[in-house]
């Protein structure tokens, strides 16, 4: 699809034809080897297969405060290299708008879905093909917010069966 006509689709709905936002639970933490500021992050997101996600959260959680708990990811962000592992997927998490030297981080987890839950904006359902790699730049064009502690993109609420994904220390901030 070109520009053009993404600029007459609403973002929500580009955002959904898109992006696939999935929960999956933590299932191991380890340290990067040559990274003090990432981990290399194991997860069961629904899938037959193991996800791999390298990141730099080390300042903000310890690897207890990580492991079992389900967190929402970017399940089809372009697979990247982080110091020699691959990364396939981005976590959520939400931070404070009003700092902007990246020193505020909450992981957007989701207890209330089980892994591989697929959370879309409200009102739209999941597109019936399957999606390709979305390049980072392209999913940060679409900003993701918080608005009064749920995740929104354009005004719509993240969201599956009728539960909603929410931040719960930056309930106005930015999402990434």
């Amino acid at each position: 699809m070109e520009n053009n006509e993404e600029q007459n689709i609403p973002l929500a709905e580009q955002f959904r034809n898109r992006v696939i936002i999935k929960t999956a639970r933590i299932e191991k933490v380890e340290k990067h080897p040559g990274g003090s500021l990432l981990y290399i992050l194991t997860l069961n997101d629904g899938s037959e297969e193991p996800r791999q996600i390298v990141s730099s959260i080390v300042p903000f959680y310890k690897e207890e405060e990580l492991l079992g708990k389900t967190i929402a990811i970017v399940y089809n962000l372009k697979p990247a290299n982080f110091r020699g592992v691959r990364s396939n997927g981005m976590l959520l998490a939400a931070s404070d708008p009003n700092v902007t030297d990246k020193e505020t981080c909450e992981l957007l987890f989701a207890p209330q879905f089980e892994p591989g839950t697929i959370l879309e904006p409200e009102g739209y359902n999941p597109p019936e093909e399957q999606l390709c790699y979305v390049k980072a730049d392209k999913f940060f064009s679409m900003p993701l917010y918080t608005k009064d502690g749920f995740v929104e993109i354009d005004g719509k609420k993240l969201c599956a069966d009728g539960k909603y994904l929410t931040a719960q220390i930056y309930k106005n901030g930015e999402v990434g």
